[in-house]
């Protein structure tokens, strides 16, 4: 038995993103929310295809998110959403440790999962 779960936890860590590179969302935008509490940081991320959707709560319009998409197909740059508050590329997060990390990337690459509430600092909608 311990051989067993010994050799589901290598395969694990082998397949699933350790020593692996992932994209990942930017940690915040750069939509003010106050001088004193910073930007609005991301609440929640999206995957289909190959591209990501970072969602931030708006400080311009509250009780809504702004979305900020890339893709592979576009070297991970800014595809959709405003240009004034999503940054112009995702980002590369060499740990792949989630929960911030929406794809994978190399040859079995592709999206960890369909969705996932990260929420940081600031996320919250306002």
């Amino acid at each position: 038995m311990i051989c067993f779960v010994l050799g589901i936890s290598l395969f694990l860590a082998l397949g699933t993103g350790v020593n692996a590179n992932c994209e990942a969302c930017p940690n915040c935008d750069f939509e003010e929310i106050s001088i004193s509490q910073g930007n609005a940081c991301l609440n929640y991320w999206t995957c289909s295809g190959d591209t990501i959707t970072c969602s931030y709560p708006s400080v311009a319009n509250p009780g809504t998110f702004n979305n900020c998409s890339y893709s592979a197909s576009a070297d991970w740059a800014l595809t959709a959403g405003p240009s004034d508050i999503c940054a112009a590329e995702s980002g590369l997060n060499s740990k792949c440790e989630p929960p911030n990390n929406p794809y994978i990337l190399g040859t079995l690459g592709g999206c960890t999962g369909s969705y996932a509430y990260v929420g940081e600092v600031n996320s919250g909608l306002l």
